[in-house]
């Protein structure tokens, strides 16, 4: 018996609608189309994925099975790129490790904290975020210092960075 893996009209629909959704993210990040505020930008970019998707389910009626396995592929989707997005747009560890980046040396915490809150007053919080870059390998502490590790904090960093370049996140 052979096994078919060519995905139904439907489901082929589904999959189209979730590549749009990072695809329309990306759009509204830039030009003309940009919108400034990142939650309103990543649910306008997955409003307008499942309304196309809709629409092309409404020409194409499929059976309730598939119309469903489409709606949770792109369910999923959605979730999963929110996910994504908040770590891109809001992910304060990260911004934490992009601070290590744009000091030219290594730092104090009380520079580092200056770095990252941009002179503003430093909270509890934030010290809190330290211990999670340390857990996961991206800082170390050197005496009273504070360092990025060189291979997967500088590697975190830059992907940070250049995602929030490309999504048309500030610094």
């Amino acid at each position: 018996m052979p096994i078919d893996f060519v995905p139904s009209r439907a489901i082929g629909w589904a999959l189209a609608g979730c590549a749009l959704l990072p695809c329309l993210v990306l759009a509204l990040s830039h030009g003309p189309l940009r919108i400034a505020a990142p939650g309103k930008r990543f649910v306008s970019a997955a409003i307008l994925s499942w309304l196309s998707w809709a629409t092309v389910m409404a020409m194409l009626a499929p059976a309730w099975l598939e119309l469903l396995s489409g709606a949770l592929l792109l369910a999923t989707a959605t979730l999963a790129g929110f996910t994504l997005w908040t770590l891109i747009a809001w992910g304060f560890t990260l911004s934490l490790l992009q601070a290590l980046d744009r000091g030219v040396r290594s730092l104090t915490v009380e520079e580092w904290a200056l770095v990252y809150t941009r002179g503003r007053p430093f909270d509890v919080f934030a010290r809190d975020r330290l211990g999670v870059l340390f857990m996961l390998g991206l800082a170390e502490p050197r005496g009273r210092n504070i360092v990025m590790t060189a291979n997967r904090g500088w590697f975190l960093a830059r992907l940070a960075g250049w995602f929030r370049r490309l999504f048309g996140l500030s610094q």
